[in-house]
C-alpha cells in the first residue's frame, strides 16, 4: 500500500484539508508540502514527524519563499486578488503556523507574494527591479 493511501485511511479529515489547501492556494503546492503544513496546524507536537520526512525528500532551502507575481497567469493573478480581499491573507498563511516552526523542520514552502499594489488602499508598490527577491 503506497504512502498516500495509508495516510488516507489512517486520518481522513487531515487529508480532506490537505486536499482543500492544495486547492485554495493553487498548482505551486505540492501534496507532501500541504500534509506537512497541515500536520504542523493541527498537530505541532508531530513537528518530529515531519522533520524526518523533510530530511527524506528535501526540495529546497528551508523556510517560506515567495513567487514572482509577474510570472502569474492573468487568471491566477485575479483568483488571488479576489481571495486577498475577502481574507487579507494567503491560505498558508491562514495556517497561523510559525515560521520558525516551519524552518525548524526543514520545509520549503513556496507561499503567495504579495501584489505589486495594495489589496485595501490606492497607493501602489513600486514594481520590483530584476534581481530584487519579493518581501513578505
Amino acid at each position: 500500500m503506497n504512502i498516500r493511501t495509508r495516510r488516507w485511511l489512517l486520518a481522513p479529515w487531515r487529508q480532506l484539508r490537505t486536499r482543500r489547501l492544495m486547492h485554495q492556494h493553487g498548482p505551486a503546492l505540492p501534496y507532501d508540502t500541504a500534509w506537512a503544513l497541515i500536520t504542523l496546524h493541527a498537530a505541532p507536537d508531530e513537528a518530529a514527524v515531519v522533520r524526518i520526512w523533510a530530511r527524506e525528500s528535501p526540495d529546497g532551502p528551508p523556510g517560506i519563499h515567495y513567487d514572482h507575481w509577474y510570472r502569474l497567469s492573468r487568471k491566477e493573478q485575479q483568483r488571488r486578488r479576489t481571495w486577498l480581499r475577502r481574507y487579507g491573507r494567503s491560505p498558508i498563511q491562514l495556517l497561523d503556523i510559525e515560521a520558525s516552526l516551519i524552518l525548524s523542520t526543514g520545509l520549503h514552502v513556496l507561499d503567495w507574494s504579495p501584489p505589486p499594489e495594495r489589496i485595501f488602499g490606492s497607493a501602489s508598490v513600486p514594481r520590483p527591479r530584476s534581481g530584487d527577491t519579493p518581501q513578505p
